[in-house]
C-alpha cells in the first residue's frame, strides 16, 4: 500500500469540522491515541533509518502495528509503502521487539478526529502544547491539493516531512515523549 499525504498546518478544529460537513465528509473516529515507536537498535531515528514499525492504540477500540518505509516527497505531499495489522496487545508487541533486539524510542498521545470524504481521508490531529494541523491522505497530490482548495486552506502552510520533523523542528518540542 502507498500513502500519499501531506499537513496543513495551525488551522480551527471547528471551522474544518463546518467544512468537512457541509463538503459531505463523513465522521468515522474521534479518539485519543497512544504510540510507540520501535526501530532496529542504534539507528539515529531522526528520519534518515530505511523503516519504522509503530504500535497505535486508538483509545479502547483496537490497536493497530505499522511497518513503514522510508518516504519519498513529491510536491506538497509525501508517499511510503506500508503494512498494516491489527494485534491484541500493545505492550506485548513492544515488549516482543525489545525482546527481537529492537528500541522504544518515541511515545506520544494526541487527540484525533477523522472524516472520510470520498478516497480520501482527514485526519484533525492535537497534541498537548502545539495547534492543531488537518492531515490529508489521498491518492494523488492533485487530489489532495483540491481538498485543501475546497477547505479553503490554500493561504496555510503545509508540511510533508512527518510529524517528528514537525514536532520538533517548527514547534520545539520534544517528539520523543508528548503526553496529556
Amino acid at each position: 500500500m502507498q500513502e500519499i499525504e501531506t499537513k496543513v498546518l495551525e488551522v480551527e478544529s471547528n471551522s474544518i469540522k463546518s467544512k468537512l460537513e457541509a463538503l459531505g465528509a463523513v465522521e468515522t473516529q474521534n479518539v485519543k491515541l497512544k504510540v510507540d515507536w520501535c526501530g532496529p537498535a542504534g539507528l539515529t531515528h531522526k528520519g534518515d533509518d530505511p523503516w519504522f514499525l509503530r504500535v497505535r492504540s486508538y483509545g479502547n477500540e483496537k490497536i493497530e502495528l505499522t511497518w513503514k518505509a522510508k518516504s519519498d516527497h513529491i510536491g506538497v505531499a509525501r508517499k511510503h509503502k506500508e503494512i498494516n495489522m491489527t494485534v491484541e496487545d500493545h505492550e506485548k508487541m513492544r515488549e516482543l521487539f525489545e525482546e527481537l533486539g529492537l528500541s522504544t524510542y518515541a511515545h506520544q498521545e494526541k487527540k484525533r478526529q477523522s472524516w472520510k470524504l470520498g478516497s480520501v481521508v482527514f485526519d484533525l490531529d492535537t497534541y498537548p502544547g502545539m495547534p492543531s494541523y488537518l492531515e490529508i491522505e489521498g491518492n494523488s497530490e492533485e487530489e489532495i491539493n483540491d481538498m485543501i482548495k475546497k477547505l479553503g486552506l490554500e493561504s496555510h502552510e503545509t508540511w510533508n516531512n512527518g510529524e517528528r520533523t514537525l514536532i520538533e523542528n517548527k514547534y520545539k518540542l520534544n517528539w520523543s515523549e508528548i503526553r496529556f
